[in-house]
């Protein structure tokens, strides 16, 4: 305005006064009141006079520019309330000019005079230009307080509020993954514009948005100033799918001695943990028996869960005043489909009023709680909730989340391992508002999260979408593999057979003859592919034998907050210092000495960081990823980020991903008698984008024929087409099932394959697979009814297919799990349809097209997705990981498998299944999955070394290796050819029969996990039941046997297939009763022990108050005490 008046006095001569103009600096402090800026925090202090000197500070950074265009009403908004919170506020302005770094106007207004106020927390509006992330971190752990995250979108608020994405797919980057590399926590959408006539656009804060903000500020301070003793803090853990042998987090040891060392420190630190004695065994029991989740099969167990234990009861009536405080749109939802509040069965126990009560599993360690995570809710209705993607959480889930909120009154929850479920529920793919399940449950209170350092980007979701602050932590300590004695002895074999033959080439003939027998009867055949064995490929499988016995393998499981012992961290270390192919000498051994410090410290960092962060305190930021590949990922107990997504592929990456996909080709047209493969789908994970940083990606685009462009920073800004005189070969058409945590961390790199499509389709040359298939794919939607020329070009180039935002996984892990529900193969595979066909790209972005387009008919979508996959004659992930392999995790088969599966229900065969493996950066190349899944059960999962050590990690480890033979189960599914009848052999031979003399049946039960052996018995019987494995009589009676046996020694695991799967409690009991040395007892015991758990005891007290049996006789249910919830015993 100033200006203004200068111009209108000066050049048209109005009379009108104007004061001299002054230059906005490019950075200082803001004063509110009267918009005048300063330079020092001596002048604004001094014309603050109504500061209250005694009250906590918070630190307000905006953007100098909103100052000089008069975008003061969201800047004095939070000020104002921040002040009415009763905080002081220093409003730092900072100028996007180049060669002016946030960094250094943080050190200058908040640390570099201790003239300055402390401030509790900063809150960055907006402010991500011009951040330089290493040099702001420095300065962020001087500072030592959170920074938290204020978006600013420029959309307005009511098309936030309709969004399914949230923040748009091209703002991603510089909204959230940018701050996120400063150590930013918390993001959290702020402000928005507001619209007005003539063009004018208003930023203003969204009310509500601003009041959560604020309690997350003022939760920070109250960790930062509470006596810990006072402090309420909620260990959550998981037990999902409900099970008794179930509960961990992967490659953590969770039960019991995670939460042992993190509630030892607890108490060091001075927090009240109860009168009760901290010890493994103690813990381990009390969450045993009264810390699990109970599937709605067996109602007996919660009616025992309330009686003998110490829950909490939810009374209905009280839920339903904590629900009424959700959006409508939720409890529309949650109505539509779990019906009303009062109907829910799942966790629900009446009294003999038949009043009802939500019942909450905790384990009380003074004002410390141990708590799982509730189911999610697909194991009870698995027919049904399968098909749709996004079925939000049952009522006993919210009221969990509600209670530690209104009634625990939690200071900071606590997930402990990777992962929940939380972060995964329906809503926005980012910048979530109270619509949005995660957001709507954590609200504000703080969420800390120790995670596994190697798995950074489902971590990047718990933050992004959980408001989690990170405490990464170690993977298992690694070592070499070695052979297992009937691979040394068949190496020894083949050694002794080249000597032999050598010496007498007849007389050799006998000795190939035995191992050829031994070769095949290990499955090394199947591994590398041999139709026949002979002396040439002998000479393979040698080198194969070497392959594994060096192989790198986690041993074992992490317990957070302790480091390995003195020779895993050498183990490890040389690991580690095996992959340093350019270092020597000197500068070699510094680098060994360096990492094995950073091993032997992470232990007490993790702990360490953990306490910072219920103190309110800034966690270190640092990078993530696979230790043996990123050692810059030690010392763990940092807050983990990725990168910039703008800067992948990068020039080496696309240099790497040209070689993979030549490789690609020629080992296809080897086996193909020279044919080109005209079609390959391809999985995208994030977790594997962040590992590799878009090998993948570059892998596809040089399928397609199409390269990046690069500005001079290095930033991916276009593509271009490789001519065909350079490509010499056909563009291979590349269809891509990401996965939603993909679509939601990478939205750019999804708009940049599908801009790189429609450019390869653009080419209209003779050997050119992409423009064939969309030609041949528009005249199939023409006549399925598609009106338009254009919409059919448009659905006809669309290659991204994936859930719709909001909806994760493929729903092909459940529904294998619960495989009484299904008995053909295709009812698995249309799970899968149902799940990924929605359109991404060429202008959709989670479409369902008859959805808009209402002429077409219902599951055109599923068709158009159908159509796209056939014909696929290559399925491709990538492993990146020396970590995660395919069978210690089911998102391997859901992902890769399911895809095999589906193009073989399409087209009645499956296409060849291949790894991009990466694991070693210096030899990359492809696998055949048969290759690196047999690779993988020989190193790790037939081999004694390997199994000793996971047994000994006690509970924890039973839980593994169940999880282990489910997850071969998950293969076994969904490409039987990749299992075979010897792969299931020698997974019992090793388990069952204990070949290797590990005792570990007797271990199992020591560790309180038979429930584990059971488990497996359960589900090798199952893939018997199903004819998928066709084991003998001996193994199956043998396997029957001891199932029972478990029955009488421990009662039932109680988890979806042992309790509610009809068919295989049929399969057992029918062939138990046909087994003339058992008993009546012996036969009748699992449809007895069932019995017992569906039903609940016919002699109940009157007043639900006491138990007969010496059990508690205290009921806890929530009363209302001076406005203030508690639980209080009935």
């Amino acid at each position: 305005m100033n200006i203004v008046l200068k111009k209108l006095n000066k050049d048209l001569h109005f009379d009108c006064e104007y004061q001299d103009i002054e230059e906005t600096p490019l950075s200082g402090i803001y004063n509110y009141r009267n918009k005048k800026l300063h330079t020092y925090i001596g002048s604004y202090l001094a014309e603050r006079t109504d500061i209250d000197t005694q009250a906590p500070w918070i630190g307000l950074i905006i953007g100098r520019s909103d100052l000089t265009k008069s975008q003061y009403l969201y800047i004095d908004v939070f000020i104002r309330n921040i002040e009415e919170k009763g905080f002081n506020v220093l409003p730092v302005f900072t100028s996007q000019k180049p060669g002016h770094h946030e960094e250094q106007v943080i050190e200058r207004f908040f640390i570099s005079c201790d003239s300055l106020p402390r401030v509790s927390a900063l809150l960055n509006l907006g402010c991500w230009y011009n951040t330089r992330p290493e040099q702001e971190r420095v300065v962020l752990e001087k500072l030592g307080v959170p920074v938290i995250n204020g978006i600013i979108l420029s959309t307005n608020q009511k098309d936030w509020e309709k969004s399914l994405v949230g923040i748009d797919i091209y703002n991603r980057s510089n909204l959230v993954a940018i701050p996120e590399l400063a150590g930013y926590i918390e993001p959290s959408v702020a402000v928005v514009f507001d619209d007005f006539d003539h063009n004018i656009r208003i930023k203003n804060m969204i009310g509500y948005q601003m009041e959560t903000l604020l309690g997350r500020i003022k939760n920070i301070h109250n960790l930062q100033t509470k006596p810990n003793r006072e402090k309420k803090v909620a260990l959550i853990y998981y037990s999902y799918p409900p099970g008794k042998e179930n509960i961990g987090a992967s490659y953590l040891n969770v039960l019991p001695q995670s939460i042992l060392s993190i509630l030892q420190r607890m108490r060091q630190e001075g927090y009240d943990t109860g009168g009760q004695p901290i010890d493994s065994a103690a813990i381990f029991n009390r969450v045993m028996d009264y810390g699990r989740n109970i599937g709605s099969w067996a109602p007996a167990e919660v009616d025992k869960l309330v009686r003998k234990g110490d829950p909490v009861l939810v009374p209905m009536e009280v839920y339903k005043e904590w629900y009424d405080k959700l959006s409508l749109k939720i409890r529309t939802e949650m109505e539509n489909k779990w019906r009303k509040p009062e109907e829910s069965e799942l966790m629900v126990w009446k009294d003999s009023s038949g009043k009802s009560y939500f019942v909450i599993p905790v384990v009380k360690y003074g004002n410390i709680i141990l708590t799982p995570q509730p189911p999610r809710g697909w194991e009870d209705n698995a027919k049904s909730l399968y098909h749709d993607p996004l079925v939000p959480p049952p009522h006993q889930y919210l009221a969990y989340y509600l209670f530690l909120k209104y009634g625990f009154h939690a200071d900071a929850l606590v997930h402990i391992g990777t992962h929940g479920t939380h972060e995964w529920l329906p809503g926005k793919e980012a910048g979530l508002g109270p619509d949005d399940y995660p957001e709507a449950l954590i609200m504000d209170v703080p969420n800390i999260y120790p995670y596994i350092v190697d798995n950074v980007g489902e971590g990047l979701q718990a933050k992004r979408r959980g408001q989690a602050v990170i405490i990464d932590h170690m993977t298992p300590p690694f070592d070499k593999a070695s052979l297992n004695p009937e691979l040394r002895d068949l190496k020894s074999g083949i050694s002794k057979y080249y000597d032999q033959k050598s010496k007498s080439p007849i007389s050799s003939m006998a000795q190939f003859r035995d191992l050829v027998l031994r070769i095949k009867t290990l499955g090394l055949d199947k591994d590398l592919k041999l139709d026949t064995i002979t002396d040439q490929n002998l000479e393979d499988i040698d080198d194969y034998l070497k392959e594994i016995e060096e192989n790198k393998t986690p041993f074992g499981l992490h317990t957070f907050g302790v480091s390995p012992d003195e020779a895993y961290t050498k183990a490890t270390t040389e690991a580690i210092v095996s992959m340093q192919k350019d270092l020597m000498g000197k500068d070699l051994e510094l680098f060994r000495e360096q990492v094995q410090k950073n091993i032997a410290k992470s232990g007490k960092e993790e702990l360490d960081a953990f306490i910072r962060a219920l103190n309110g305190k800034y966690v270190r930021a640092g990078t993530g990823n696979d230790p043996i590949r990123n050692p810059g990922a030690l010392p763990t107990g940092k807050n983990f980020f990725a990168f910039d997504p703008r800067l992948i592929p990068s020039r080496m990456t696309c240099r790497l991903g040209e070689q993979l996909a030549e490789e690609l080709i020629e080992q296809y047209k080897a086996e193909h008698n020279g044919e080109c493969p005209p079609k390959v789908t391809i999985n995208l994970w994030a977790v594997e984008c962040i590992r590799n940083e878009g090998t993948m990606e570059a892998q596809a685009l040089s399928l397609l024929g199409v390269r990046p462009v690069y500005n001079a920073s290095n930033q991916v800004i276009g593509l271009e087409l490789i001519p065909q005189h350079e490509l010499k070969r056909p563009r291979v058409d590349v269809v891509f099932a990401p996965s939603g945590l993909y679509r939601d961390i990478f939205p750019e790199l999804m708009a940049l394959l599908d801009k790189a499509v429609s450019l390869a389709r653009s080419a209209d040359e003779k050997d050119n697979f992409v423009r064939e298939h969309i030609l041949e794919s528009e005249d199939k939607l023409k006549q399925l009814g598609v009106q338009e020329d254009s919409l059919a070009r448009r659905i006809a180039s669309v290659r991204l297919f994936t859930t719709p935002s909001g909806a994760y996984g493929t729903g092909v892990s459940g529904t294998v799990q619960a495989s009484g529900t299904w008995e053909d193969e295709k009812d698995v595979a249309e799970v899968y349809f149902d799940k990924m066909s929605h359109l991404y790209g060429q202008g959709f972005w989670g479409t369902k097209v008859e959805d808009e387009y209402t002429y077409l008919p219902k599951g055109f979508s599923k068709t158009v997705f159908k159509n796209a996959l056939s014909g696929t004659r290559v399925a491709l992930h990538s492993r990146t990981s020396n970590l995660y392999a395919l069978l210690d995790n089911d998102d391997m088969f859901q992902y890769l498998g399911a895809t095999g599966l589906a193009v073989r229900t399409i087209d009645g065969k499956s296409p060849v299944v291949m790894l991009t493996n990466l694991v070693d950066p210096s030899a990359p190349g492809q696998e055949t999955l048969e290759k690196f899944l047999g690779r993988e059960l020989k190193t790790r999962y037939l081999n004694p070394k390997w199994v000793d050590a996971m047994v000994d990690e006690g509970y924890a480890g039973a839980r593994f290796i169940n999880k282990m033979v489910f997850n071969l189960w998950g293969w076994e599914a969904t490409l039987p050819e990749s299992v075979s009848d010897n792969d299931w052999n020698q997974i019992y031979d090793t388990y069952v029969m204990d070949k290797y003399r590990l005792d570990i049946k007797e271990r199992f039960k020591k560790s309180g996990n038979l429930y584990a052996y059971q488990s497996i018995l359960a589900r090798l019987l199952e893939t018997v039941r199903k004819g998928y494995w066709k084991a003998d009589k001996k193994r199956v009676d043998q396997m029957l046997l001891q199932f029972n046996e478990t029955i009488r020694e421990a009662g039932l695991a109680c988890n979806l297939n042992i309790c509610n799967n009809e068919k295989l409690m049929q399969f057992i009991s029918d062939r138990i009763n046909d087994m003339p040395s058992l008993t009546t007892e012996e036969k009748s015991r699992y449809k007895s022990a069932l019995d017992d758990l569906r039903h609940k005891a016919k002699t109940e007290d009157a007043d639900a108050d006491s138990t007969t049996d010496g059990g508690n006789d205290k009921i806890y249910e929530l009363q209302i005490q001076d406005d203030k919830w508690l639980f209080k015993q009935k």
